[in-house]
C-alpha cells in the first residue's frame, strides 16, 4: 500500500499535473492515437459489415440446415435425391434447391431466385406470409403462420393451392413496395438467358429467407423454375438436417455414392468468401498500421521530451528517495493515459470514419469479389477490447525505452541542465550500423515463399526496413544540418545559421519525428509508385486485350451482373449483320478447385486467335498456346492460379465438370488482372460439353473495316435490343470504365496514406512546440541579443523546413525501397499478379512537395509561441 501511495505521489508530479497543464501536447499525443486507433476501426467495421451481409443472406436462405449437398462445377443432378433415400431412416431429412440469380425486366435489377419445394422445405425454412393471392377471402398473416408452422393442413390447403401454379411466384414484402408490385401482378424475369413472366400470388413478411439479399428474392415452386429456365433434372444443392448420430454415415454415402460432390456445412461458402478477401484486407490493415505506427513515434517523443523537459525534477524527486522503478512506471503511466484516451477516441472516430469507408469496401468488394450490400456497422465488445488493448499496448509499449533511461541515469546528472540530453545523446553511428544490418535482414527475408497464401514475410521485410530508416535517421539528420548550414548562412543569414546549429543540438528530440515523418512519407511514395506501377500495368493490360470495336452485355453495368446472360440463338443473330466480320462468346461461371473459389471461362478460341492479342506469360506466343489447346483439348490458366497452384506449361489440371472431374493439359499461362482468385480458360465447345452451359455472358465484336463503330453500336442495339436486352459498348468505354473501377479500388489507400501524414505533421507540431519550450531561455537570450521577432519566426520556419528536407529525402529512399517489395514480394506472393515498374515521377513529386510545404506550414504554431515568449520569466526562470 505504501509502495502505491509512493508511485502515485512520483506520477502525479511528474506526468498527471504537466499532462493537464500541457494541454496542446496532450491533445495532439492522444489524437496521434485516436487515428491509427480509428482507421484500423473503421476498416474493421467496414470490411465485417460487407461480409456480414453476404453470411446473413447465405444463412438466411439455408435455414435451419446443418449440412449441404453441392456439385463443385455449380449444378448437381437431382438422382443425388435418389441417392440419399438410405438416410431416411436414419432420421436425416433432405430438401432439394434451385439457386439461381436472375434480372427483373425491363428495369434489369438484380433478384436471387429460391426454388424450393414448397412442401418439404417447410422443414428448413420458415416462410411467413403477409398476403396470399386466393380463391376466396384473402388469407391473412395469422393464418399463414398456422399453416407454416403446422404444415398445409386440408381446411386450409385451398388458402395456399394458388402458389402451386406454374406461372406462381412470391416476394417479399419490402421488395415489391420498393418496385410497386402487388399480388396479383405480373413480373418478368430473365434467368440464364430465358424471360419468363409470373403472376404475385404472395408477398412475405421480413423475416427469415425474405430478409436474404437485402429482399431481393423471389420464392418459388421447384418445378414451376426447372421448367421455366430450362433446368429439368437440375439443382443447385440439397439442403440436409442430420442428425449428430447419422453425420457419420452420410459423410460416407456423399463420398461414395454421389460423384463430383462435396457435402459441407452452410457456412463453408462463408469461409470461402473471407479466404477470397483475406488478401485484400490484410493489405487495408498494413496500410491502417502505418497510421498506428507514426502514433507510437507520436508517444515515443512526447514520453522522451516529458523526460527531458523534467528531468531536473525526476533528480529532486531521485534524491529524496524515489525509486528508479517509480519513476519507471510513473513514466509507463503517462503513455498509458494517452494510449487510452486515444484508444476511446479513436472508437469513436471509426465509428463514424467507417459509414465513410463503408460505400468504397463495398464497391471494391462488388467489383473484384463478391456481389453483397454492406449492412449496419456494428461496433462490437470484443472490437471495442481489442481497440483499446492495441491503442494502450503501443503507447506503453513506446513509452518503454525512455522510462528505463530515465529510472536509470543517476540524479545528479539529471539535475544538472543540459547534462541529460548530452547523456542520452544518440549513438549515431551504432544506428547507421543497425540500419544496414536491419537493410540486410529485410532483404534476406524478403525472399522466402508466402504462407498460406499470405506475404509474412514481405511485411515482416517491411517492418525492417521501415526500423532501419528510423535508425537511420539521426545520421541524415546530423549530415544535412552540417551541409546546409553554409547555404542557409548566405541565403537567410543569422536566422538560417541559427537553424542549422540547432537540429544536431536537438538531435534526440528531432530524430523521432523526423524518422514518424520519413516513414509516413516512405509509405506514401512506396504506395504511389506501386499503385502507379499498377495503374500504367493494367492500361497496358487493357490496350492490348480489349482489342474489339464493340463489346455487347445483357446488362447496363460492365461488372458482373449475375444471372444476365444472352441465350446461344443470338449467334445467328449477329451472323445476319453484315457490319460484324467476328465475334467471340465469353461465359465465366464460379467453380470449387482445391476448396477455392475460381473462374472458369469458355471462349472461341478461333476468333481470340485472330482478333486478339493476350499477354501470356508462357509460351510467349499467344497463337502457340491457343492452337495447342485446340490440338490437344487443353487450356490456358492465368498467371495467379498458376503461381497459387504451382502450375506449370505441360501439366494437367483436374477441375470439376458436370457429373464429376476431368483433367485438362495446361498450354498457356496468361496475365490477367481481372480478379485474383485464378482464372482457367477453354474453347466454347469445350466449355459447352464440361458443363453443359451454352449461354453468353458476354460477347466480343470485331466490325469489318470501314464501318463506322457507332453506327454499328446504335444498329445492333435497335436490331437485338427488344429481343435480347442488348447493351452495345464502345471500345472506349470498357477502357475507361475498367480504369474507374481501378482507380475506385485504391481511393481508400490513398486517404489511409493522407491519414499517416496528417499524424506524423502532428508529431512535427508537437515536437517543435516542445523545443520552444525546453529552449525558451535560448530565444530569451537571442531578443536580448538584438534578434527580432521576424527573424525568430523565420529561426522556427527554417528549422521545420530543414526537418521536413530530410524527412522528405529519407522517405523518399524508403519508398523506393518499399516499393520494390509492394510490387515483386507482398503483391505477387498475395495476388498473383505481375507488375511492371512504372513509378507516377509527377505524382510522387506533387506529393513530396505537398507534404514539405505542410511541414514548414507546421512550424507556425511553434514560432508564434516563440514570437509570444516575454524575456523576463524565460532569464529569471534560469
Amino acid at each position: 500500500m505504501k509502495a502505491l501511495r509512493g508511485f502515485f505521489a512520483v506520477a502525479r508530479g511528474l506526468v498527471f499535473r504537466p499532462v493537464m497543464r500541457e494541454k496542446i501536447r496532450t491533445i495532439l499525443t492522444i489524437l496521434g492515437i485516436a487515428v491509427g486507433v480509428s482507421v484500423l476501426v473503421a476498416i474493421q467495421l467496414s470490411n465485417a459489415s460487407a461480409l456480414r451481409a453476404f453470411g446473413e443472406s447465405v444463412d438466411a436462405v439455408a435455414g435451419r440446415a446443418t449440412f449441404v449437398l453441392v456439385s463443385d462445377s455449380g449444378m448437381l443432378d437431382e438422382k443425388a435425391l435418389g441417392a440419399l433415400q438410405p438416410l431416411w431412416a436414419l432420421g436425416v431429412r433432405f430438401a432439394p434447391v434451385l439457386d439461381l440469380e436472375g434480372v427483373v425486366e425491363p428495369s434489369r435489377i438484380p433478384i436471387r431466385i429460391l426454388a424450393v419445394d414448397l412442401l418439404s422445405d417447410l422443414h428448413f425454412r420458415d416462410y411467413r406470409y403477409a398476403q396470399i393471392d386466393t380463391p376466396g377471402p384473402a388469407a391473412d398473416s395469422s393464418s399463414g403462420l398456422q399453416v407454416l408452422s403446422q404444415g398445409v393442413t386440408q381446411s386450409s390447403a385451398a388458402s395456399f393451392i394458388s402458389l402451386f401454379r406454374r406461372d406462381s411466384i412470391v416476394l417479399p414484402q419490402s421488395f415489391a413496395s420498393s418496385q410497386g408490385f402487388a399480388v396479383g401482378d405480373s413480373i418478368t424475369l430473365d434467368v440464364l438467358g430465358e424471360s419468363r413472366r409470373f403472376v404475385i400470388r404472395g408477398l412475405l413478411q421480413p423475416q427469415g429467407p425474405a430478409t436474404a439479399f437485402d429482399g431481393s428474392l423471389a420464392v418459388m415452386d421447384i418445378a414451376t423454375a426447372q421448367s421455366a429456365f430450362g433446368l429439368r433434372g437440375r439443382l443447385s444443392r440439397i439442403d440436409l438436417m442430420v442428425p449428430d448420430s447419422a453425420i457419420a454415415e452420410t459423410e460416407r454415402l456423399a463420398a461414395s455414392a454421389i460423384s463430383g460432390t462435396t457435402l459441407e456445412r452452410p457456412s463453408r461458402r462463408n469461409e470461402r468468401v473471407g479466404e477470397m478477401l483475406r488478401a485484400f484486407r490484410i493489405n487495408l490493415f498494413a496500410l491502417a498500421g502505418v497510421a498506428l505506427l507514426v502514433g507510437i513515434f507520436l508517444v515515443y517523443n512526447t514520453v522522451l521530451i516529458s523526460i527531458l523537459r523534467r528531468s531536473a525534477d525526476v533528480g529532486v524527486l531521485r534524491t529524496l528517495g524515489a525509486s528508479p522503478g517509480q519513476i519507471f512506471s510513473a513514466f509507463v503511466a503517462e503513455g498509458a493515459v494517452f494510449g487510452i484516451a486515444g484508444s476511446l477516441l479513436g472508437l469513436a472516430l471509426g465509428y463514424g470514419l467507417a459509414y465513410a469507408t463503408l460505400e468504397m469496401i463495398g464497391r471494391t468488394i462488388n467489383s473484384l469479389y463478391v456481389a453483397t450490400s454492406p449492412s449496419q456497422i456494428i461496433l462490437t465488445p470484443a472490437l471495442i477490447v481489442v481497440a483499446i488493448l492495441l491503442g494502450t499496448g503501443v503507447s506503453v509499449l513506446s513509452a518503454v525505452q525512455p522510462a528505463l533511461e530515465a529510472a536509470s541515469i543517476r540524479p545528479n546528472v539529471l539535475i544538472r541542465a543540459g547534462i541529460y540530453q548530452r547523456a542520452v545523446s544518440p549513438r549515431v553511428m551504432k544506428g547507421a550500423a543497425a540500419a544496414v544490418v536491419l537493410f540486410i535482414l529485410g532483404s534476406v527475408i524478403a525472399q522466402l515463399p508466402p504462407v498460406g497464401g499470405i506475404s509474412v514475410a514481405g511485411y515482416v521485410a517491411v517492418t525492417l526496413i521501415v526500423a532501419g530508416f528510423a535508425a537511420i535517421a539521426p545520421l541524415a539528420i546530423l549530415l544535412l544540418s552540417r551541409a546546409a548550414r553554409g547555404p542557409f548562412g548566405r541565403m537567410f543569414r543569422l536566422p538560417g545559421t541559427l537553424a542549422a546549429a540547432s537540429m544536431p543540438a536537438s538531435l534526440r528530440r528531432v530524430a523521432v519525428a523526423a524518422a514518424a515523418l520519413s516513414i509516413a512519407i516512405g509509405m506514401m511514395v512506396a504506395v504511389s509508385m506501386m499503385v502507379g506501377s499498377f495503374r500504367e500495368t493494367v492500361s497496358a493490360w487493357v490496350d492490348q486485350t480489349v482489342r474489339s470495336d464493340l463489346w455487347i452485355r445483357p446488362a447496363q453495368a460492365l461488372g458482373p451482373t449475375p444471372g444476365a446472360v444472352f441465350p446461344a440463338s443470338i449467334s445467328d443473330d449477329l451472323r445476319e449483320i453484315e457490319e460484324i466480320e467476328l465475334f467471340d462468346r465469353i461465359r465465366m461461371r464460379e467453380i470449387v478447385f482445391r476448396d477455392s473459389l475460381i473462374s472458369v471461362g469458355g471462349g472461341d478460341f478461333a476468333a481470340a486467335a485472330r482478333s486478339s492479342a493476350m499477354p501470356m506469360v508462357k509460351p510467349r506466343s499467344q497463337a502457340r498456346a491457343v492452337r495447342d489447346a485446340l490440338r490437344v483439348g487443353g487450356v490456358l490458366v492465368s498467371e495467379s492460379l498458376s503461381l497459387k497452384f504451382d502450375l506449370d506449361v505441360g501439366q494437367k489440371i483436374e477441375i470439376p465438370v458436370e457429373g464429376g472431374t476431368t483433367s485438362f493439359p495446361i498450354t498457356g499461362i496468361y496475365r490477367d488482372y481481372s480478379n485474383d482468385r485464378g482464372v482457367v480458360v477453354m474453347d466454347r465447345g469445350k466449355f459447352i460439353e464440361a458443363y453443359g452451359d451454352d449461354t453468353i455472358d458476354t460477347i466480343a465484336i470485331f466490325l469489318r473495316k470501314g464501318v463506322d463503330p457507332e453506327a454499328a453500336r446504335a444498329k445492333i442495339e435497335r436490331t437485338l435490343g427488344a429481343k435480347y436486352k442488348v447493351f452495345a459498348f464502345m471500345n472506349s468505354t470498357i477502357r475507361t470504365e475498367v480504369m474507374r473501377i481501378f482507380d475506385q479500388t485504391f481511393l481508400i489507400t490513398y486517404a489511409l496514406l493522407v491519414v499517416s501524414i496528417a499524424v506524423a505533421v502532428l508529431g512535427i507540431i508537437n515536437t517543435l512546440a516542445a523545443l520552444i519550450i525546453e529552449r525558451r531561455r535560448e530565444i530569451a537570450l537571442l531578443k536580448v541579443l538584438g534578434m527580432s521577432r521576424v527573424q525568430i519566426r523565420n529561426m522556427i520556419l527554417l528549422e521545420c523546413s530543414l526537418l521536413g528536407l530530410v524527412s522528405s529525402i529519407l522517405g523518399l529512399a524508403c519508398g523506393f525501397v518499399l516499393s520494390w517489395i509492394l510490387i515483386f514480394v507482398i503483391n505477387r506472393q498475395s495476388f498473383g499478379w505481375t507488375i511492371e515498374f512504372a513509378p507516377p515521377i509527377g505524382l510522387v513529386a506533387a506529393s513530396l512537395a505537398i507534404t514539405l510545404i505542410a511541414t514548414i506550414l507546421a512550424g507556425i504554431y511553434p514560432a508564434r509561441m516563440a514570437d509570444r515568449l516575454e524575456m523576463s520569466p524565460a532569464l529569471k526562470g534560469e
